[in-house]
């Protein structure tokens, strides 16, 4: 694992470094420009009232007063050189006016414009100024504009933000570089670890998971994922195991009696009552095998969900009733007890010979396994959104380690497979139920195998 910084880590950075580095000058630009102008629309504001009140004092106490208010104890006439040097220092210079014959102040010309105006004007000198010019009338005959430089505030503040800006600039692309490096070099090394832990997975992938020990959000939920992923993957190899010794299992000993029988056959040639017992025999193994097969084809058919083009509104409370006459005699034969419990008029969306096999499959277990003499049971009742259909029994139950697998396939508590079945039929069960929408559980810590399921009923 390389461990040191690489020039893939400091092109990023750099990459990313540049991105937020032009984004930052950018923002900086926007926030100093509209600094500026706020600076510059007060100095506008605060000039037209200057104005203003030179006009009032014009009118009240006449020309007298406006000198006054210049600080001008006489009536100078500035030519362009003193212009110049009064804008210099920062100071405005006015023209006021009398029949178009100037009074005082400067000869330069003025904007007529009777709204603040900026203009640039080229005195031809080695200064250019940006001027704020305004023009009122005092009087019909008499008129004063007024022209003032950027304010020292405005001059400050420009100066200012340039200088901030730039060391903002350089100081922040520092910051964001090394930053963005060192996030980029840590990350790069828990994306190699997760890679060396991966080819760990690869060689063991039952028993070798990712670790989550990652700073990252995103590589945190990632190998979180891959985790269930493989947890998932696992499962499904253990039931894919499992299935497969199932599977040779169920077919290998029916074959093996059919097999068996032939032989005999072939030794029993000509005793007539012989051939026909063996060949009874192997009838008997061969539909155990055909059997096999159609509940595998019937549990694929079933989880492809192509059933539920065929669902339609069924009585559910109905069909419990007929299902429980037709098994009564069974039971009793069999020395159990089989009862039910319905609220009427409970309805679902399914498909009545799927929800018919579910109902079997659960009574033919109980037949299976219960002890002679259990009560087995059914119950159904009405909730707001769902059903409970609850069927069960007071039997010797299932042990608690097989209770997490007794919905695989193939997969059978009696390991040496001593009874008939082939370990698909709870699986059907499950799928019928997934199907539907309903929720199938064993509940836990009962005498006998009871089984609820909640399926979702229809109000119409």
């Amino acid at each position: 694992m390389n461990r040191s910084i690489t020039f893939t880590d400091l092109y990023n950075s750099l990459k990313f470094t540049a991105a937020m580095t032009v984004l930052f000058a950018a923002s900086f630009l926007v926030t100093s420009i509209c600094i500026l102008s706020y600076i510059k629309s007060s100095q506008e504001k605060e000039l037209v009232e200057y104005v203003e009140e030179i006009k009032g004092l014009y009118i009240e106490d006449g020309y007298e007063s406006v000198l006054h208010e210049f600080d001008l104890e006489e009536q100078p006439i500035w030519d362009r050189v003193e212009s110049i040097e009064r804008l210099v220092d920062h100071e405005f210079i006015f023209a006021l006016v009398d029949r178009g014959v100037l009074l005082v102040g400067s000869k330069l010309e003025f904007s007529s414009n009777t709204e603040p105006e900026w203009s640039s004007f080229d005195l031809k000198s080695e200064h250019d100024f940006q001027l704020l010019t305004l023009s009122i009338a005092l009087t019909e005959d008499v008129s004063l504009s007024i022209a003032q430089p950027l304010s020292y505030e405005y001059m400050f503040s420009k100066q200012l933000l340039w200088q901030a800006s730039l060391i903002g600039v350089v100081l922040i692309a520092f910051i964001l570089f090394f930053i963005r490096l060192l996030f980029n070099y840590r990350r790069r090394l828990e994306i190699q670890t997760l890679m060396t832990q991966l080819d760990e997975v690869s060689r063991s992938p039952d028993s070798v998971r990712l670790s989550c020990e990652v700073n990252d959000s995103v590589l945190h939920d990632l190998t979180a994922s891959v985790n269930l992923m493989l947890d998932k993957v696992s499962k499904l190899h253990g039931t894919t195991k499992t299935m497969s010794v199932g599977i040779a299992h169920d077919l290998k000993t029916p074959l093996s009696r059919v097999a068996n029988r032939l032989q005999s056959m072939a030794q029993d040639v000509g005793d007539d009552i012989a051939i026909t017992s063996h060949i009874g025999h192997a009838t008997k193994d061969l539909h155990s095998v055909i059997s096999t097969f159609n509940n595998l084809v019937r549990l694929n058919s079933i989880e492809s969900g192509k059933h539920k083009q065929n669902f339609q509104l069924i009585n559910l409370s109905e069909l419990i009733n007929d299902l429980t006459l037709s098994y009564e005699p069974v039971f009793e034969d069999s020395g159990r007890v089989l009862s039910h419990s319905t609220v009427d008029c409970v309805c679902c969306f399914g498909d009545k010979d799927l929800l018919n096999q579910l109902l079997c499959n659960l009574l033919e277990n109980a037949l299976e396994y219960s002890n002679e003499g259990s009560h087995v049971w059914i119950r159904l009742q009405s909730h707001t959104n769902c059903a409970l259909l609850q069927v069960g029994d007071n039997g010797p139950g299932i042990d608690k380690e097989d209770q997490p697998y007794i919905f695989d396939r193939f997969y059978r508590a009696d390991l040496g497979r001593t009874k008939p079945g082939n370990g698909l039929g709870l699986s059907i069960v499950k799928a019928i139920c997934d199907v539907h929408g309903a929720s199938l559980v064993l509940l836990p810590d009962q005498s006998g195998a009871v089984f609820n399921i909640e399926v979702p009923i229809s109000n119409q």
